[in-house]
């Protein structure tokens, strides 16, 4: 059983609710990356497991657009240095293209949700504070004050000092929310406060976004408020003494709330050269979301996420998308070749179910599907730079000459591949390799520098290539037969080739690549040496 499906049934099994919600959200503090969307995609599984086991279920993302900005970010101008300590929703958008310094950075990541076929209810937490949906809990925790101070410092070392409150009020004069609460006044329900920044005193009443419950608390008041069921989390939130931890006692002991299931997630590393360092925005160690669909399909983020547990962290390389993408081919064909079995074991019906979590919109047949790498070969080699766009009547030459049956292509097939095509010269311009053919003089300058027996060989290859079948079959199995018939390893066949082609000892499958780049190139290219 799929990890999702599990953590479904067990959650209907020890909560009896008229309404499963699931929730999730992301502070948009800066690019929002895939390691972030598996929070986001781990919960949209959890919820259409649920909506698969027959339950009312609701999927909620809420976006800390009221966080503070905490330090200038290595990717901000010199100049917000006079934001940090005000809500993200209410500073400028850092390029003027939208509404807020928030919309700037989570506006894409919903547009790419809608990409990953993720449907959800979004909600900003500046907007929710404005519309006084927060006020009873800030009222709530103020009256609980020392109950929540005494639940905080059983997991802090310095406790919190005696004058501490559980509300940060905007200062109204410069808009930051570093104040200091001097009293509360339950009677009339009012705050007042010193702002740290500017010293402004004053006085909130009522809240309606004029103040914001530290996080702490905050998280514990949002799920008494939405009703919320379960929720992923990164590990530090369910760390040992974790804001998770002090949520589930605040919830219970201030806001008489049962609190939701916690489904613990490890993070997504990226590898950089041998390391594999954690994503943060902070940092610029990040790929962001909205770039996915620029290099590749949206199913094959949700099936990186989708493929291994919650627990398990995930080591990220963009140069190995392409296994990544062959991987999911592989599911893909084993879906259609045995979704109507009635035979299948555990593993094949796991197998059936990631690919399901992993597609969004499940075709009715096996696409017509070309491996991303030969695409990324194909792409580079047949792009047209005045159009912007692959040619596709000599991709479709090219897919001839290599053994593939283009005559029946669906038109959902058909716009698959050009989407692949143009994602994967997308991928090797700027993560893979790109693919330069050197020139006729410098091919020659090579060719004197190989060995005796090789340069035999590309000789009589080259005369054995005029009478040749060109398909990437026929020329893959006459690769090795000519280098059998005058006692060459065909390993230095194959560096020869690659030497004349691309100046270098590797390359491409060789059968397929020639096929690729056409009968009358390479015969004139193995002929420049007579």
């Amino acid at each position: 059983m799929h990890w999702a499906d599990v953590i479904a049934k067990k959650l209907i099994e020890e909560k009896k609710v008229d309404k499963y919600v699931v929730a999730t959200g992301i502070t948009p503090s800066g690019h929002i990356h895939i390691g972030n969307a598996r929070e986001t995609l781990t919960a949209d599984a959890i919820y259409k497991s649920l909506k698969n086991m027959d339950v009312k279920a609701e999927l909620i993302f809420i976006a800390d657009t009221y966080d503070p900005l905490r330090k200038l970010y290595p990717f901000l101008p010199k100049e917000f240095e006079q934001y940090i300590g005000m809500p993200l929703s209410e500073i400028p958008c850092p390029e003027g293209c939208c509404e807020s310094y928030a919309e700037h950075f989570l506006k894409p990541y919903l547009e790419s949700l809608d990409n990953l076929g993720i449907e959800i209810t979004t909600y900003r937490a500046d907007k929710l504070y404005k519309e006084g949906l927060y006020d009873e809990k800030i009222k709530i925790a103020l009256e609980n004050r020392e109950k929540i101070m005494e639940i905080l410092n059983k997991f802090r070392s310095t406790p919190l000092p005696e004058d501490w409150y559980p509300i940060n009020v905007v200062c109204e004069n410069c808009g930051k929310l570093k104040t200091k609460v001097l009293k509360y006044y339950s009677e009339k329900e009012e705050v007042y406060y010193k702002c740290e920044i500017c010293g402004v005193e004053g006085v909130v009443k009522p809240y309606k976004g004029r103040a914001k419950l530290p996080w702490r608390v905050d998280w514990p008041a949002r799920w008494s408020i939405f009703n919320v069921t379960i929720e992923p989390m990164g590990k530090d939130h369910a760390a040992a003494g974790g804001s998770y931890d002090t949520g589930v006692l605040i919830a219970r002991e201030v806001y008489n709330y049962e609190p939701p299931k916690k489904v613990v997630y490890e993070w997504i590393q990226l590898k950089v050269g041998n390391k594999a360092i954690p994503m943060s925005s902070s940092k610029g160690v990040v790929f962001a979301v909205k770039d996915w669909t620029y290099i590749a399909h949206p199913e094959i983020l949700r099936y990186l996420i989708m493929r291994s547990k919650p627990t398990k962290h995930i080591d990220f390389d963009l140069k190995k998308i392409p296994d990544l993408v062959d991987e999911y081919d592989r599911l893909e064909e084993f879906y259609f070749n045995n979704k109507d079995k009635d035979d299948l074991n555990e593993d094949d019906l796991e197998k059936i179910r990631i690919y399901e979590l992993s597609t969004p919109k499940i075709p009715e047949t096996k696409p017509f599907v070309v491996p991303y790498r030969f695409c990324s070969i194909i792409a580079q080699l047949t792009y047209n730079e005045e159009k912007n766009d692959v040619d596709m009547e000599r991709v479709f030459e090219i897919l001839k000459r290599n053994n593939y049956n283009v005559e029946n292509i669906d038109e959902f097939s058909l716009k698959k591949l050009k989407d692949r095509l143009l994602m994967a010269r997308n991928w090797a311009l700027k993560y893979g390799e790109k693919l330069i053919i050197i020139d006729e003089n410098e091919a020659k300058e090579i060719y004197e520098k190989l060995k005796d027996k090789q340069k035999e060989w590309i000789k009589y290859f080259a005369e054995k290539l005029k009478t040749a079948e060109f398909d990437a079959l026929s020329l893959h199995e006459l690769i090795y037969q000519t280098a059998k018939d005058i006692g060459l390893n065909p390993r230095d066949a194959f560096q020869a080739s690659y030497m004349i082609l691309l100046g270098k000892k590797y390359g491409p499958k060789l059968g397929s690549f020639l096929a690729t780049l056409g009968r009358d190139f390479v015969l004139r290219r193995y002929s420049l040496f007579d």
